[in-house]
């Protein structure tokens, strides 16, 4: 196996993309949370416009783990 960097610079490498995942997962539930609350302000017809089943879709999880997210459950 040939190394194409020194270790550190590979855990450095990790330690900046494991950054790079943390805001990115941390923005994704703000927004999830915010379309949710969102959602119970429209109206009776049009609050499963942003139910979790459709935050699920978009977000590509499913409906149950978007209900732990709003739940605060989901870490």
């Amino acid at each position: 196996m040939i190394a194409t960097m020194e270790p550190s610079e590979r855990l450095d490498r990790i330690r900046k993309a494991r950054g790079r995942y943390d805001r990115a997962k941390t923005d994704l539930f703000s927004e999830i949370k915010e379309a949710l609350r969102e959602g119970e302000a429209l109206p009776e017809g049009e609050k499963r416009q942003l139910g979790p089943s459709a935050i699920g879709r978009a977000a590509e999880f499913t409906r149950e783990y978007i209900a732990k997210i709003r739940d605060g459950k989901a870490k």
